[in-house]
């Protein structure tokens, strides 16, 4: 009984050891989008006035831009979209549309797709909500102005495997 005792609580102890290095090893790989996403929050304080953050989005396609939602210091809800490497670009909430309206816009003009992600994000220097969705076992890619929520008209097919 005592071997079999030893046993488990090696065992037990093994496995923590193995999820704790796990969780470590996720906070690791976790940290330099964290640290992106720091500095983009404080540049969209500094340069914007944002007194309190809502969402933040990082959008990769032709370049590299954290998208930041919150209110600056007027109270209003506003968008920032911080180019690496380009100008900040503000924009109030009332100018375009948000996620909710883009969703709704989505659904009804769209209605059979499954929506994988919605996220903003700078396509061809134009301000859009970049939509990722899977319909009939194939996934696109597809854009919307940010202004008026109309889709661009470019649609990019991703292969099947």
């Amino acid at each position: 009984m005592r071997n079999r005792t030893k046993w488990i609580l090696l065992s037990i102890v093994i496995l923590a050891l193995v999820l704790i290095g796990l969780h470590r090893y996720y906070l690791y790989i976790q940290q330099e989008l964290r640290q992106g996403e720091d500095a983009a929050v404080q540049q969209a304080r500094q340069e914007a006035g944002l007194q309190e953050t809502t969402k933040v989005w990082k959008s990769v396609w032709d370049k590299v831009c954290w998208v930041i939602q919150g209110k600056d210091e007027n109270g209003r809800e506003v968008m920032i979209w911080l180019p690496e490497g380009g100008q900040p670009e503000i924009k109030p909430l009332s100018e375009g549309v948000s996620e909710s309206q883009v969703r709704e816009i989505i659904r009804d003009t769209y209605p059979g797709i499954e929506i994988v992600r919605l996220m903003p994000g700078i396509y061809n220097d134009e301000l859009v909500w970049q939509l990722f969705y899977k319909e009939n076992a194939h996934h696109y890619y597809r854009f919307f102005r940010f202004g008026d929520g109309t889709p661009l008209e470019e649609v990019f097919t991703l292969p099947n495997r």
